[in-house]
């Protein structure tokens, strides 16, 4: 497979995305589709949110003509009605969250279309997880278990990449990132629509980055994230036939590469999880938006928005990069040995972030405690919150809750 193959996807989808862009711009300002500062959001202005018209575009310009043209070519490629039904669930991720941020739209009706999207891609389509191979035990298959767990992965990274994009940049420069990954396995695997996929994703992303980056002029909204992460999971569960070969490697190259949302985000919930009283509001808790995501975390620290945007894009790539040498070498142990340094890492990360940024607001505290409140220059009765409390927000990952 020759570099142009490789290349020109994504540069096509790259040029289409950034020439859409605009348009996508004057779209959102005519829909009032924008984001308002406040609450647990960053940014200070209002800024446009349909940034996914341009994202689906470019990608669809040189998915939908690129796949079709390779449907049915050798042994292992796609199939025409397997194009056909991806192209109707990405569809359908789309179309959820352009009406979200349009319109809004209910957490419950989200996931409702997201499981119907993943279904239509585990059940007709048959793209989904066959068997685990365990330490000291050989080959476990989970047939029964494999539409369920698939299923999860794929609502789950959808989920993942729409809760990373926090920051001007810091979605698009991840999934570019992960994409560019994927991309250098099938092209050393030879899937060709793997490789159109992965390379269309990365342009599109790059393309759109250059609108994206700090000050953004725009968002990439629901519409771009949950159909990226949505698109993301899907390919990752349809592994080449050199993959395959290995069942736990062919699980774990996906888990891997996007580690960084992935476990963040399974961090994120356990720490909602356990903040709750009741079983039930245990659970509801999960699913409130707060500032625990790493990102909010490194900023809570004072590391400023270009070292976060560093730090989470060396972490990206180092993942990617234990993904690929654990393919290359299809060895478990060593994939097993990786999960285990990217969960230390995100777990090690998130735990100094709170630590510092703990120490900045008790800083921030004791600074306030030794100037006179407004109310006590005016002889009222106000005084500041206790330290203590705000320290707990800080280490439970809530402070700035709405």
């Amino acid at each position: 497979m020759s570099w142009l193959h490789v290349l020109l996807p994504g540069a096509c989808a790259a040029i289409a995305t950034l020439l859409l862009t605009p348009l996508a711009l004057r779209i959102a300002l005519r829909l009032r589709a924008v984001d308002k500062p406040g609450g647990r959001k960053l940014h200070v202005g209002v800024t446009p949110r349909l940034g996914g018209l341009a994202i689906f575009g470019g990608i669809s310009v040189v998915l939908v003509p690129g796949l079709l043209r390779l449907s049915g070519e050798g042994a292992h490629s796609i199939a025409a009605n397997e194009i056909l039904w991806f192209l109707a669930a990405t569809l359908i991720v789309f179309t959820v969250g352009l009406v979200d941020d349009v319109r809004g739209l209910g957490p419950f009706h989200k996931l409702v279309f997201q499981v119907l999207a993943a279904a239509i891609v585990v059940v007709p389509m048959g793209w989904q997880l066959t068997a685990l191979r365990l330490p000291f035990d050989g080959r476990f298959y989970v047939e029964g278990l494999a539409p369920v767990l698939s299923l999860l992965w794929i609502v789950g990274v959808t989920n993942a990449i729409n809760f990373i994009d926090g920051l001007d940049g810091l979605a698009s420069g991840i999934v570019a990132i992960i994409s560019t990954s994927l991309l250098v396995l099938a092209a050393l695997q030879g899937s060709p629509e793997m490789v159109v996929v992965t390379s269309s994703i990365t342009g599109a992303c790059l393309g759109f980055l250059r609108h994206n980056w700090q000050p953004a002029k725009i968002y990439m909204g629901d519409s771009g994230s949950l159909t990226l992460g949505f698109i993301l999971a899907a390919i990752s569960l349809r592994s080449s036939p050199s993959v395959k070969a290995s069942a736990a490697v062919a699980i774990l190259v996906p888990i891997l590469a996007l580690g960084l949302p992935v476990f963040d985000t399974l961090m994120v919930m356990w720490y909602r999880f356990l903040r709750g009283h009741r079983p039930m509001d245990r659970i509801a808790r999960m699913f409130y938006a707060d500032r625990a995501h790493l990102h909010h975390l490194l900023l809570d620290s004072r590391k400023g928005r270009t070292g976060v945007m560093a730090t989470l894009y060396f972490l990206a790539a180092g993942f990617c990069l234990m993904a690929l040498l654990v393919a290359a070498s299809d060895s478990w142990e060593l994939g097993v040995a990786f999960l285990v340094v990217e969960i230390a890492a995100v777990f090690l990360i998130r735990t100094a972030g709170l630590r510092a940024g703990a120490r900045s607001l008790a800083r921030e505290r004791l600074d306030g405690l030794a100037r006179p409140s407004s109310d006590e220059a005016d002889g009222g009765e106000g005084e500041p919150a206790p330290i203590r409390s705000d320290l707990r927000l800080v280490r439970d990952g809530a402070a700035d809750v709405p």
